[in-house]
């Protein structure tokens, strides 16, 4: 199976597979789920638009090395010290190859060679500094650019069968939280402040789980039961202690039979995916529930998720056995991977 077929798997199938042989083979919970024949996904319409301006690209200037799509022989990841600034986690296809960490200079490193096949447990800070990966007693994350490393422990009532997933990481960088879950159940969740190494339980409402980390520290929290297999128009956000609703533009829906809720939060933005017959769109949204902008994907491209000036989509090859997959935000190419690749971006988790 390729990524194209991966990002058509439940999520419930996901996080029933919680071991570190058996990763979730998605950042977010049910993205899409087999979409009927025909269903086009897609990317970036950079220019124009009609009644909302296309927010979503805003070029930076950065330059960014190009992944090989061939990697060669690659060196193991240092034990220690600062290597350099993280750009993607890849695997170049989805069994029996080897994970490797790309930097932004375009160097590269073997993370191991049975390692949990992203992106599903491993991540990288939306920055790109922190490396996060599962331990055989938990979860650690490395700083790539100094000596740093924090451990934490699985919690005592842990199982074989459960694992630490990237739940939601704060757009600067510093916070990061953590599921603890197992046959599709999280146990509870952990806050882990970057800075200081400090671990924290939220304490969260029944029935809520944290999909983003708001700037003033907040965390955005969505009812589990809005995840139901019905036709759903709009989804409601708890921010601080106010409800924030969110809704499909026009005729658009935001899951229904054959199409998984997806919530993504940087910052003050949050993103959702929408779905109008055979077309996808990116919205998103003000902190406060505005409507900022509503970007109609194109067919052979499959959205991917916020980046620090827009938001990144992949673009597939006709044929993904020779092809290369292109990595695109903001309009320009961020790095290029072999065509059957499994990824995760900087700021990749569950939500």
């Amino acid at each position: 199976m390729n990524l194209r077929d991966s990002y058509h798997e439940p999520e419930q199938e996901a996080r029933d597979c919680a071991g570190a042989d058996h990763a979730p083979h998605g950042p977010r919970r049910r993205r899409i789920v087999r979409t009927a024949a025909g269903v086009t996904f897609a990317t970036l319409l950079i220019a124009g638009g009609v009644g909302l301006q296309q927010g979503l690209a805003r070029p930076s200037g950065d330059t960014i090395v190009a992944v090989p799509a061939t990697p060669g022989p690659v060196s193991a990841l240092p034990a220690n010290g600062p290597v350099g600034r993280g750009a993607a986690v890849y695997t170049p296809c989805r069994q029996a190859c080897p994970t490797l960490l790309a930097l932004a200079d375009g160097r590269q490193h073997l993370l191991g060679t049975r390692t949990v096949t992203p992106p599903g447990n491993l991540t990288l800070s939306p920055d790109g500094r922190w490396l996060g990966m599962p331990t055989a007693s938990g979860y650690e994350l490395r700083d790539l650019l100094g000596d740093t490393t924090h451990r934490i422990a699985s919690p005592a009532t842990g199982g074989t069968d459960t694992a630490y997933s990237p739940w939601a990481w704060s757009a600067d960088s510093r916070r990061l939280i953590l599921g603890y879950h197992a046959s599709g159940k999280v146990s509870e969740y952990t806050d882990v402040d970057l800075g200081t190494g400090r671990i924290s339980t939220p304490r969260l409402p029944e029935g809520y789980e944290p999909v983003g980390i708001l700037p003033s520290g907040d965390l955005a929290l969505l009812d589990q039961s809005q995840y139901g297999e019905g036709t759903r128009t709009q989804v409601r956000l708890r921010t601080g202690g106010s409800t924030v609703t969110l809704q499909a533009s026009g005729d658009g829906v935001l899951s229904d039979a054959d199409h998984g809720l997806s919530v993504q939060v940087s910052g003050g933005r949050v993103f959702l995916l929408e779905y109008t017959g055979e077309q996808v769109a990116v919205l998103e949204f003000g902190q406060g529930g505005a409507l900022v902008s509503r970007t109609p994907l194109a067919d052979g491209h499959y959205a991917v998720g916020p980046t620090a000036d827009g938001y990144a989509v992949l673009q597939f090859p006709r044929d993904q056995r020779t092809g290369h997959q292109r990595l695109l935000s903001a309009g320009r190419l961020l790095h290029e991977f072999p065509g059957e690749a499994e990824l995760v971006i900087p700021g990749g988790a569950r939500h």
